[in-house]
């Protein structure tokens, strides 16, 4: 122990000696820790920290399976999950939530308010094993016919927004879409993880064909299994159980299975690749500064390897001397890890749009063993090089020193790999960079630029049926329109990149020759000037008139150019009558066909349909001629005036959903491009100071060619020379690395070739830009030695 005190005093000693170079180590492996630290993080608060409920792993979340092989998921349908809830042995407790239209008005003495909540069976709460902060939970028989199922749990940050954290909360009466509530109790903080959720209420099977319906899957399904039972053989029961049932089956689902996840892996699922990829990505960083830091070592060595041979002369043994540098060299490192830390910190906020950053011990713990692993390992070749034998050599060798063709090799080998690495991530990123820009430009359907999007709920308490909505929204149109500044006003069920949308099999009237179950098709429910205030052309027939506009009047549809495509490819659809949802409707138009799902989804067969057939409300759209969002609180007044208690919520612009729809993709782009530009400068630093360092090693000879009639040119020719060799000698390795790990973001490309001939060109020629530069730099130093002071150069 005394000895590595000693070994660390003296390390310090030495480090505080050469302020210029501990800066430099220190600050290239802060960026290079400090990046894996800010990743890490992230990692660990949401792939590693487990969900914050009584034995996290029990819970799941269950799926249909259309392919019946684990491959896909859909919702389930009410009696499917009856089925597996009644039958199966595997769950402790089995919960459903409807969260189709569960966007509830929120009315009293306050201004209104739009809440999202969840509707879900009475054992959600137990199935989480979530105890309310105020009050209780759903009691067994409060999502039962014939029981009060008024009651509403609220959310730890509505009782606290909304209702001033009063303690006497529980008991009072809410209105809830115009009806009375009664609050029995208040969620503890995060008890949903999910802050858009602002409420609980019962779900009730209100209908036999609901308890029965085997086809319409629109329910999610939580469980939390038995002690002792696995995924798998939940899953292998649930499939069971369908089996045993398969004639109360509709007949295109006999093939149809079930499919049980962890609710951990369910709620990470999407965002562990990207996280996976960035890791990678700040390792290959990390390998760079690294390398860096080792050819600084190595420099440094080379210019102690007398002090060394003087120490091993008067005894001090090969481990002792290796020992020594492998010490200086942990505590640069540990330095590096300490300020990496801090930058983390400070990049917190840029961080935690991926997801929660959880900077603890375990964070902390990790940045300390790759701090003290960094050290030793790009420690190790510099002390090997001091404590390599030969030490009457060493002290017959002059002044100046010199390097052996073995750490020059190994130098110029560092070099090389920090090149490759730099190649490899920026070939990557430049990739994701070109599928992002061509994603971006994608025609997309409909014009966004000046679009409003405001979300509205009509609770049926107040508007009890279709014509008494359309009524209503006929006058929010009217009054509207006559503001100056807007163009058009409409509603639809669904907006464009949102990822809402349902669907249901089309037929046509008639024809025999079809599919056995129909086409599949999206819908959507629209009111009012729809098509122009969303910017879609109408190709061909008319648009909805405000006669379609009751339950009275002939039902009539519009598809879009892709499922009047696939239904009538030679026909002209116009006049067409089609079967949906059990009625036959008239085809009246053919609509331009959107990009809906997400800019990388190609358009899918679509159907619009009056809004008055609705049984739900949805998003009001308004065209603007200015500044959308400056209409935004007039627009809310004007709908305030025809009904105070109607609030409109989540305000937008079309763009601005457009752009949430890639923010994931942007921010992994954005995140990538800096490690890769980071990587591509150390790796300039590192060749720079490698040739600068020969440069110094080689000014004796430089200064003999010179007056030897050697001209500025030619010395620059050599150094430049040296310098490219390295160089293209690590883009040739790159270029083969990129080759095998740019299949691991294939995925993420969109209409771009892992294997794109311009990027790989591009880059390498970038790369060659860079290295020339940093070789130019010495080199030009070199050019201008003045060959009498090289001669007496020592």
């Amino acid at each position: 122990m005394q000895t590595l005190i000693q070994d660390l005093r003296y390390a310090t000693r030495m480090l505080c000696k050469n302020p210029g170079f501990t800066a430099v180590a220190v600050l290239t492996l802060a960026l290079g820790i400090g990046a894996n630290t800010a990743i890490f993080s992230v990692i660990n608060g949401v792939l590693l920290k487990p969900l914050p409920y009584e034995l996290p792993g029990q819970l799941v979340m269950v799926w249909e399976d259309p392919q019946g092989d684990g491959s896909g998921k859909n919702g389930a349908a009410g009696g499917v999950f009856l089925d597996w809830k009644e039958q199966s042995k595997s769950f402790e407790a089995m919960s459903v939530i409807y969260d189709l239209g569960t966007a509830m008005n929120l009315s009293g003495a306050d201004q209104p308010e739009r809440l999202h909540g969840w509707q879900v069976s009475a054992s959600f709460l137990r199935i989480l094993r979530v105890t309310p902060l105020l009050g209780r939970g759903f009691a067994p028989d409060e999502d039962q016919l014939g029981h009060d199922n008024k009651v509403v749990v609220i959310a730890h940050q509505l009782w606290q927004r909304r209702f001033g954290s009063d303690t006497n909360i529980v008991g009072r009466t809410i209105r809830l879409n115009g009806e009375p509530y009664t609050v029995i109790g208040v969620l503890p903080p995060k008890a949903l993880l999910d802050d858009e959720r602002q409420f609980l209420i019962p779900f009730v099977f209100g209908t036999e064909n609901w308890q029965k319906s085997r086809g319409d899957q629109r329910f999610l399904v939580y469980g939390r299994l038995n002690p002792g039972v696995n995924v798998e053989q939940a899953t292998t029961e649930l499939k069971a159980i369908k089996q045993r049932l398969i004639a109360e089956y509709p007949k295109w689902k006999e093939k149809w299975g079930a499919r049980v996840i962890p609710l951990h892996e369910e709620m990470t699922g999407n965002v562990k690749p990207t996280l996976i990829l960035l890791l990678g990505a700040v390792g290959l960083v990390l390998l760079i500064a690294g390398a860096n830091v080792a050819n600084l070592l190595l420099a440094k060595a080379t210019s102690r390897q007398k002090e060394m041979a003087v120490r091993v002369a008067l005894g001090a043994s090969r481990w002792r001397v290796a020992r020594q540098v492998l010490t200086e060299s942990v505590v640069l490192a540990l330095l590096g890890g300490g300020l990496g830390v801090a930058l983390a910190f400070g990049s917190e906020k840029i961080f935690s749009q991926l997801g929660e950053v959880s900077l603890d011990g375990r964070v902390l713990g990790c940045t300390l063993l790759v701090s003290f692993a960094t050290g030793i390992v790009f420690g190790f070749i510099p002390a090997l090089q001091v404590s390599a034998p030969g030490v009457n050599n060493t002290l017959k060798e002059s002044g100046r020193g010199s390097t052996s063709g073995t750490t020059n090799r190994i130098r110029g080998g560092l070099i090389v790999s920090e090149v490759a690495l730099a190649l490899t991530l920026l070939v990557g990123a430049s990739l994701l960079l070109k599928s992002f820009w061509r994603l971006w430009s994608t025609p997309t359907g409909f014009n966004p630029k000046g679009a409003l999007v405001l979300d509205i709920s009509l609770p049926e308490a107040k508007y009890a049926d279709g014509e008494n909505r359309a009524r209503f929204l006929a006058r929010v149109f009217q009054r509207l329109e006559a503001l100056p500044g807007i163009e058009a006003a409409s509603i639809t069920t669904t907006t464009p990149m949102t990822g809402g949308g349902l669907g249901s099999p089309v037929s046509v009237e008639g024809r025999a020759n079809q599919p056995e179950f129909g086409y599949n098709s999206n819908y959507d429910f629209v009111g009012g000037r729809y098509f122009r205030a969303m910017g879609i052309p109408l190709l061909r027939g008319r648009d909805f008139e405000e006669r379609d506009s009751t339950t009275n009047a002939p039902q009539v549809c519009i598809f879009n150019e892709t499922l009047a495509k696939t239904v009538f490819p030679d026909e002209d659809p116009i006049g067409k009558r089609i079967l949906f949802w059990g009625s036959a409707w008239e085809i009246i138009g053919v609509a331009g066909s959107i990009r809906a799902d997400g800019l990388n989804y190609e358009p899918s067969p679509r159907i619009y349909l009056p809004q008055v057939f609705s049984p739900w409300s949805g998003s009001l759209v308004v065209r603007a001629k200015q500044e959308p969002l400056a209409l935004a609180e007039t627009i809310r007044k004007e709908i305030l005036a025809l009904d105070p208690d109607q609030p409109v919520s989540n305000i937008r612009t079309l763009e601005q959903d457009m752009i949430r729809s890639v923010v994931d993709r942007r921010l992994t782009l954005t995140l990538l491009g800096v490690f890769a530009s980071l990587a591509v400068g150390l790796a300039a630093i590192g060749l720079y100071g490698v040739m600068a360092y020969v440069v110094t090693q080689r000014t004796h000879e430089i200064g003999i060619r010179m007056a030897l009639g050697a001209r500025q040119t030619d010395v620059l020719k050599l150094v430049v020379k040296q310098g490219m060799r390295l160089t293209f000698l690590g883009v040739a390795s790159g270029l083969v690395c990129a080759l095998g790990l740019t299949r691991v973001i294939a995925n993420q490309l969109y209409e771009v070739e892992t294997t794109d001939p311009t990027t790989f060109g591009g880059v390498s020629l970038l790369l060659a830009v860079v290295a020339l530069f940093a070789c130019w730099l010495p080199a030009r130093r070199a050019a201008k030695v003045d060959p009498m002071e090289a001669l007496r150069y020592e």
